[in-house]
């Protein structure tokens, strides 16, 4: 029987969260002095795991006995899906952020409608189509380009489920890659625009793209039944790859050296995905789950801090004593919002209920 979650998986979705928000201590402590100095590069860590995903999303469905639906619609229900799995972080998280920056900027009424005014496409998740004017959230970028980038790859792979797979994502993969480097000399700055859509679209459809084809490749490489001796290689394999990969975020701003490091954590995706290192039982618990989920609410609430926290902070406070006020604020607040939102799943029925009842006859 296969497991619902991976729970090394959800280990490291808290990791790379943590990790970007670490990187975004640039705001706080200055671009010299910053912790993970490439620590943007864990994004790239959630595109592989949702292009992973979305893949595997469509063979359940492909292999089930589910009623047909065309294929407008069943796109819409799979974004609907993603986008229902981080809604009440995802709002929550941007409210704390619009109040923390008003009180931090001791904002007017008048200079807080303009903020919001400005920052709305932030709040639709479409910002990175090229409606964007600015923003208080930035890390909301990655959101909006993997749900652009679902909306073209999943109808696509349904309807056309073998050249996709096989053909157009790995070469669209290495085509964009190779063209970001050739041009960019990185695959970061999302927000750099490219003539025709942002950068960040281009490394979101490439990356989502390498997640399918890690898929596939996990499938045949979990077929094999490998003897205790190779289980316990691939568990320091990509225990080794996460560490390499992670040294490098810690040590490197971006470069061209990137796209060699994004391949490491390819590989390392696929050994965790196919649950067979040595260790993988170690991982499946409560407290990596929690972790796992708790990422979400970190990953949407800590940039605001990162931004606007040098205004009320002494001039003479140390960079431990900033960061550790930083994080303070990061974790307290995504920890109030993880209450808030298990509280929102979990009476979900009985609010549409009652909204019914005000608004409906």
């Amino acid at each position: 029987m296969k497991k619902k979650r991976n729970g090394r998986i959800d280990f490291l979705r808290f990791v790379f969260a943590l990790i970007v928000v670490l990187h975004h201590t640039r705001y706080l402590l200055g671009y010299k002095n910053t912790i993970f100095i490439g620590g943007s590069l864990g994004v790239e860590f959630f595109f592989l795991v949702s292009g992973y995903l979305m893949l595997a999303s469509i063979e359940r469905i492909s292999a089930g006995s589910a009623p047909q639906i065309s294929l407008g619609s069943e796109t819409l229900n799979f974004l609907g899906r993603k986008v229902k799995g981080i809604c009440p972080e995802f709002i929550l998280s941007w409210l704390a952020g619009f109040i923390v920056v008003i009180v931090l900027q001791h904002q007017s009424f008048t200079g807080a409608l303009k903020l919001f005014i400005s920052s709305f496409w932030e709040l639709t998740l479409v910002k990175m189509s090229g409606i964007y004017i600015d923003g208080f959230n930035g890390v909301i970028w990655y959101v909006s380009s993997m749900l652009l980038c679902m909306a073209v790859l999943y109808p696509l792979l349904r309807r056309f489920p073998d050249m996709m797979k096989k053909i157009v994502c790995p070469l669209a993969a290495l085509l964009l890659m190779g063209f970001l480097c050739q041009t960019e000399g990185h695959p970061r700055n999302p927000t750099v625009w490219m003539g025709l859509t942002y950068k960040g679209n281009l490394r979101a459809f490439a990356e989502l793209c390498m997640g399918i084809v890690c898929y596939q490749v996990t499938q045949k490489f979990s077929a094999v039944s490998w003897n205790r001796f190779s289980r316990f290689l691939i568990e320091v394999l990509q225990t080794v790859l996460y560490i390499g990969v992670i040294v490098y975020m810690y040590l490197y701003k971006p470069m061209t050296q990137d796209y060699f490091f994004i391949l490491l954590l390819c590989i390392a995706v696929m050994l965790s995905f196919s649950g067979l290192g040595a260790g993988s039982w170690l991982f499946d618990n409560r407290l990596s789950f929690a972790l796992g989920k708790f990422s979400t609410a970190l990953f949407f609430s800590h940039l605001y801090y990162a931004q606007n926290l040098n205004r009320i902070l002494p001039e003479t406070m140390s960079s431990t004593g900033k960061v550790i006020v930083y994080l303070f604020c990061a974790f307290a607040t995504a920890l109030v919002i993880q209450v808030l939102s298990d509280l929102l799943r979990k009476n979900g029925q009985n609010i549409e209920r009652a909204l019914k009842r005000v608004f409906l006859v």
